[in-house]
């Protein structure tokens, strides 16, 4: 169900924090106290329309005793919130429940459409009065911010909501929290579930891959904001990742990588049932409090199976030599675990790229907003051209702007003609400035891959950029899927390459999900899928982790699985490319051939009126025996360099029907890859 609002605006799409309110007990009110129910409905509208704009908030409309509005950012939605709450709690008060949600809204012809508008308004229904209620979406955008507590309240399902959803409350100090028994709202009855059920995040579900616990091993915990800036919390991330960075090059030392490590950022997780997850025997932990141009640093060294603090230091320093504390905390870890060095080794120093704080506290920022993928991708974008106006040597912001445009290209929200007029020369930038960078090597291997299709230059660089950081996820995984597996067809070192990243980033959800659509595609079908159901398990917002997990029940059989998969990352990613080509593939499957072609045609309308990659279409098109305009669209994806589509020629399943079609070797020999199915 989609709710439609009027809106002065021109036609036009953006995404959006929607906040509902409601007056709780409001027609019983009117029935026992009219004068009362006038008098609280008055000051209801004169607060929302004093407040809202205060929050950059677009006030939507009133209906009765409940109000829209909408919001440029989510912090911007809870802010407003709080306020609102706590000016209804002074001199009138008025039992105000709130709900929150993010989603696309389409505003056209003075209207505002949208499913995300009838998602706020379920989960305002669930609340009792005083409480802010929001979705998991809004909690991914907010759990790294210390201004905002939450609690999880569960999962329901709501009525005209095909998915059940997770529903979180505001817990600060002052905001009623209701117990989970007690709410009600508009929700489904037991008789209107969903009659086959999907892989949830509350199924029972394990790491299918065990790691051993190595006495020198380590995890780098994210060091705690204590500053009242939410933005410094980038700050706090880079100086954690950058000692992650450090002491990875000491020898014979296992370090946890970024994704597990930042997993338990703040989860208040008991030490012992950290290290238990990341496979390490020590975990450094810490704080930042920044003011001004000093900082402090606290840092601690705790055993894990213990918890007994092996070392702890406080450094009060200028803000200039946050660097410089870096190294003295990488230097000090090796100290505490007797790290031996052989010849002429000595203890690594971190990567001072810039001197500018501001212009690293954007870059952590960008690759924070970079790994949430999807729309974010944007987003990161600008802090990668900002932190270069502040610094134009900056050689890792670079990287960020290249793996950005390509990511964009890659999944299908820009046409690659614009991606990689901006990736290449990026890529180039970042070599210049820094050379020694694995994100650099690791950036100029998937240009030569994707765009040169230069296997040999490929396959040195992704050399290159793991002998530098063994640690980093995407370059690993870039160099297990998209080059040894799906170019070169080895899926046995692809899959070993996963093996070592899952032992590196235990909780990396991106990692078993890559492994889920590798295991698949190299005919491992049943092995796939643990793998697939675990990845969301530890992201069940991450569009990549529900896709790949489609993707191995649809080639497994599971067809009423996949395409609940398939439903839930519909919802996620705003009609993704990707997911419209698997249901339609589903639809096939499940002789559901109406249905399909309903598909095909939301796309060729998308394809010819927006932009949609020409690979997905080529896929469905030749599902759909259109062989003609299926290699039509072939030839297309080659000449605009489509990255996406050198998997598609040579080994992802959904292109079988593709590689079927006579003629379809002419599109193997302009590719260039020498191997292909």
């Amino acid at each position: 169900m989609s709710i439609c609002l009027h809106y002065n605006m021109e036609s036009t799409r953006r995404l959006a924090a929607i906040m509902f309110t409601d007056i709780v007990g409001y027609t019983a009110m009117m029935g026992s106290d009219e004068n009362l129910a006038i008098k609280t409905v008055t000051h209801h509208k004169k607060i929302i329309k004093q407040f809202v704009p205060k929050y950059e908030g677009d006030l939507i409309e009133f209906y009765g005793d409940g109000s829209l509005s909408i919001y440029s950012s989510v912090t911007f939605a809870l802010e407003c919130a709080m306020a609102i709450q706590m000016e209804f709690q002074k001199n009138i008060t008025v039992p105000l429940r709130i709900g929150i949600h993010i989603g696309e809204l389409l505003i056209s012809d003075g209207n505002v459409f949208g499913d995300g508008v009838n998602i706020a308004s379920r989960i305002e229904s669930l609340g009792q009065s005083g409480t802010i209620m929001f979705s998991e979406d809004v909690f991914q955008k907010i759990r790294n911010n210390n201004r905002f507590k939450t609690q999880r309240l569960g999962t329901f399902e709501f009525k005209n909501v095909d998915e059940p959803m997770q529903v979180y409350v505001l817990a600060n100090e002052g905001f009623p929290v209701p117990k989970a028994e007690s709410i009600t709202g508009k929700l489904k009855t037991s008789s209107s579930k969903h009659e086959f059920k999907s892989f949830r995040e509350s199924d029972e579900v394990s790491d299918p891959i065990k790691h051993k616990i190595l006495e020198k091993s380590i995890a780098v915990l994210p060091f705690v904001n204590m500053s009242s800036d939410p933005e410094q919390e980038f700050f706090c991330e880079g100086i954690s990742e950058e000692i992650i960075n450090t002491i990875v090059q000491l020898p014979d030392l296992r370090v946890a990588g970024r994704t597990s490590s930042f997993y338990f950022k703040g989860k208040n997780e008991d030490l012992r049932s950290v290290g238990n997850s990341l496979g390490v025997s020590k975990i450094l932990e810490g704080s930042v409090r920044k003011s001004g141009n000093r900082v402090r640093i606290t840092a601690q060294l705790v055993e894990a199976s213990t918890g007994f603090h092996l070392w702890s230091k406080k450094y009060d320093r200028e803000l200039d030599d946050v660097f410089k504390i870096q190294d003295e905390i990488s230097a000090e870890i090796a100290n505490q675990l007797k790290i031996t060095f052989a010849g002429d080794q000595s203890i690594p120093k971190s990567r001072q790229q810039t001197k500018n704080i501001e212009a690293y506290q954007l870059y952590y920022k960008g690759r924070s907003l970079f790994y949430q993928r999807g729309m974010s991708l944007f987003e990161a974008l600008q802090c990668f051209r900002a932190a270069l106006e502040i610094d134009p040597n900056y050689a890792l912001a670079y990287t960020g702007l290249a793996d950005t445009f390509v990511m964009l290209s890659f999944h299908g929200y820009l046409s690659p003609s614009e991606c990689w007029a901006e990736a290449i020369p990026a890529a180039q930038s970042s070599f210049k400035y820094g050379p020694d960078l694995g994100e650099t090597h690791n950036a100029l291997a998937v240009i030569a891959l994707l765009h040169d299709r230069d296997l040999e230059v490929a396959e040195k660089e992704f050399k290159r950029a793991l002998e530098i950081n063994p640690t980093n996820i995407q370059a690993r995984v870039w160099y297990g899927m998209f080059y040894l597996a799906f170019t070169q067809e080895n899926f046995v070192e692809g899959i070993e390459q996963f093996r070592i990243a899952t032992k590196n980033d235990p909780l990396s959800s991106y990692a078993h999900s890559c492994l889920a659509l590798t295991l698949a595609t190299g005919d491992k079908l049943e092995e796939s899928i643990p793998s697939g159901e675990y990845a969301v398990k530890l992201d069940p917002n991450s569009l990549i982790a529900r896709y790949n997990l489609g993707y191995c029940y649809l080639w497994s059989g599971h067809l009423n699985k996949a395409l609940q998969e398939c439903q839930i990352a519909l919802k996620i990613s705003s009609q993704h490319a990707w997911i419209l080509h698997l249901v339609l593939l589903t639809y096939l499957k499940m002789n559901l051939r109406d249905e399909a072609l309903k598909i095909f045609k939301k796309m060729e309308a998308r394809y010819r009126d927006h932009y949609l990659p020409p690979s997905n279409l080529a896929i469905v098109a030749a599902a759909l025996g259109k062989d003609e305009y299926a290699l039509k669209l072939a030839h297309t994806c080659l000449d605009i360099i489509d990255p996406y589509f050198p998997f598609i020629v040579t080994t992802l399943k959904d292109s079988e029907a593709l590689r079927k079609i006579p003629g379809f070797d002419k599109i193997q020999e302009r590719l260039g890859f020498s191997h292909h199915k």
